[in-house]
């Protein structure tokens, strides 16, 4: 389990809610789902606390083949396909992010690449 805890701008909110998970300024938050984690490893707002004592370890940039695809719900209820950090599309129903998720990384870059 790795602990993240939200970077909030000055003269924001100290909770934030994103990628079905609640954050907040004052307290790290357990999150167990790697999809989410690679999101939040490349959001400034983020700080992903990899072990116990709460130190940030660096994160080694991904190889290309390394990149994982997949589709996550996004705070208004709708699903993107997310590369990492970087949106790929948007705007999928639960039903088409549960086919693309279904898919083999092959299918899946080959999806993303038409």
């Amino acid at each position: 389990m790795v602990k993240v805890k939200y970077l909030p701008e000055p003269g924001t909110p100290d909770d934030t809610e994103t990628l079905n998970h609640k954050f907040s300024a004052r307290r790290a938050a357990d999150v167990t789902d790697e999809a989410v984690l690679a999101v939040l490893r490349g959001n400034p707002f983020f700080q992903v606390l990899d072990d116990e004592k709460g130190s940030r370890t660096p994160t080694p940039a991904p190889k290309t083949a390394e990149v994982v695809l997949t589709a996550l719900e996004q705070v208004d209820g709708t699903f993107a396909i997310m590369s990492g950090p970087d949106l790929i599309k948007e705007g999928l129903t639960k039903e088409d992010a549960d086919a693309f998720n279904a898919l083999s990384d092959e299918d899946k870059a080959e999806y993303v690449a038409a």
